[in-house]
């Protein structure tokens, strides 16, 4: 796989001003529209910006708790939804690398992607849920169902826990940030 030249720090440089004003972008978006709709599935589910927020942050959780590292690669193989709009943002504002893959290529061709990618996840849609194998992507460390986020495979018991304890983790982080904002004011 070619790899990127970040061998010139300014490369790197202006590759992280990106990343963090794409973040920025999201997070201004999200504060400024909390209350209006972002993102609504055709005779589904609309999801509000505050629920985007939630859902990027639940998964933000899983992947720093799950072992995934800035960086890592994470595939993305489903139908357009608002949840698959959440784990492709979630992916890019936690620092991961979104590897999008078309749900109309077969499971081989997907078993390819995913294993030349060298993700370390890959969310799947309910259709690609049930064609593709698990054994065929041996270096996955886990397989997240897109519309709920559950895990349909998990090979490391990091993930496991974070997936089991994901409220949990969560409110520790929001009682962080509460006494944080006490201790600033």
């Amino acid at each position: 796989m070619k790899e990127c030249n970040f061998a010139n720090k300014s490369n790197l440089d202006t590759l992280m001003e990106s990343i963090l004003s794409f973040n920025s972008l999201v997070e201004q978006s999200i504060i400024k529209n909390w209350d209006l709709d972002a993102l609504t599935d055709y005779k589904g589910i609309t999801l509000q910006y505050k629920d985007v927020a939630r859902k990027i942050e639940k998964l933000h959780i899983l992947f720093e708790n799950g072992g995934v590292a800035k960086g890592d690669r994470i595939a993305i193989c489903g139908r357009n939804s608002a949840c698959w709009a959440v784990a492709f943002l979630a992916t890019l504002t936690y620092g991961a690398i979104a590897v999008p893959v078309l749900h109309e290529f077969t499971a081989d061709q997907i078993h390819n992607i995913v294993n030349h990618s060298e993700a370390k996840l890959l969310f799947v849609g309910d259709v690609v849920a049930t064609q593709i194998d698990p054994t065929k992507m041996p270096d996955l460390e886990g397989i997240v169902y897109i519309p709920d986020y559950s895990l349909v495979v998990s090979r490391t018991d990091k993930l496991t826990y974070a997936r089991e304890h994901l409220n949990e983790l969560l409110e520790s982080v929001i009682q962080r940030l509460s006494v944080s904002r006490q201790a600033q004011a």
